[in-house]
């Protein structure tokens, strides 16, 4: 099953690599890591897109929870989650004029960049909404494609009882 981890911690060089590591060691499959500071600026909003069994999601949770930095984890299945991707592909320029143009329109994409002979266009979505853009550009003007990880919010935070449980 594919599922998201929120994790809200402070901010601590290293965190990500011990978070990485119990994961690895698990065999727990990672997709994607994402890492943003929130608005409290010594703590961070750690998201991190994982293929995991049920049993070893839970258990995996309640492992990084137990990390004195981490506030609070989260874990819900990708499919029910608000998330977003953004995805960049770049197109030979001569492709723009083809009923290319009008699938760029229809999924919603926007142009972000013209060079020499490329057009650089974005699409920001869940990933079977990139994969479809993905696949009506796909051709012989389709140069390049990357996406983003995984971006969430989560109303996740950390409460008073959290905080001086870990202190104790």
């Amino acid at each position: 099953m594919n599922y998201l981890l929120n994790i809200l911690s402070d901010d601590r060089k290293g965190l990500m690599s011990i978070i990485t590591s119990m994961l690895n060691r698990k065999g727990i499959e990672i997709e994607s890591i994402s890492a943003a500071k929130t608005d409290i600026h010594t703590q961070v909003l750690i998201n991190i897109q994982v293929i995991a069994h049920d049993a070893d999601i839970k258990l995996m949770a309640f492992k990084i929870e137990n990390i004195i930095e981490v506030y609070k984890v989260e874990v819900e299945l990708l499919q029910h989650a608000a998330y977003q991707k953004v995805a960049l592909y770049t197109l030979l320029k001569q492709g723009y004029n083809t009923p290319i143009n009008n699938q760029i329109q229809k999924y919603g994409a926007i142009i972000v960049g013209y060079d020499n002979d490329v057009i650089t266009i974005q699409k920001t979505g869940r990933d079977e909404d990139i994969q479809l853009l993905y696949n009506a550009l796909e051709g012989k003007y389709l140069k390049s494609f990357s996406k983003s990880a995984v971006i969430a919010l989560k109303a996740i935070t950390a409460d008073d009882d959290t905080v001086i449980s870990k202190a104790a």
